[in-house]
């Protein structure tokens, strides 16, 4: 890995320099990966904006929201038994928590995720006519 800073680098003028950074101490700095990290990088950036790619992550993205909501609700980061049986046990409860969280929104249809509001819609601006 190669860095690159302003002394190496003398691109932009003095009067310039405002517009690349904010930074008052050292300025503007390139960090350059080896070109075999760089290509690699590159190709799985490429690879993601497939159709095929995305299908794929739709089912991770939905397993990563059951793993966020059991770990928000339950609060079981790390097991707080010891033993096979015990941590078993300990899962089988948390999940049965989430089943049951599901199963109430379901049927009182209430969204399981509060919804982001915006600035503008929570001050309820609307224009006068």
């Amino acid at each position: 890995m190669v860095t690159l800073n302003d002394a190496v680098i003398a691109i932009h003028s003095v009067a310039q320099h405002t517009a690349c950074t904010r930074s008052q101490r050292s300025g503007r700095q390139l960090t350059l990966q080896p070109r075999h990290l760089h290509d690699t990088l590159r190709q799985a950036r490429a690879e993601q904006q497939t159709p095929a790619w995305k299908h794929t992550y739709r089912a991770r993205a939905g397993i990563e929201a059951t793993i966020h909501q059991t770990t928000a609700v339950t609060g079981i980061h790390q097991a707080r038994y010891t033993g096979l049986s015990k941590v078993t046990l300990e899962h089988t409860f948390a999940a049965t928590a989430i089943n049951l969280i599901r199963l109430h929104a379901w049927w009182t249809n209430t969204p399981l995720q509060r919804t982001r509001t915006t600035h503008l819609n929570r001050l309820d601006l609307t224009l006068a006519a």
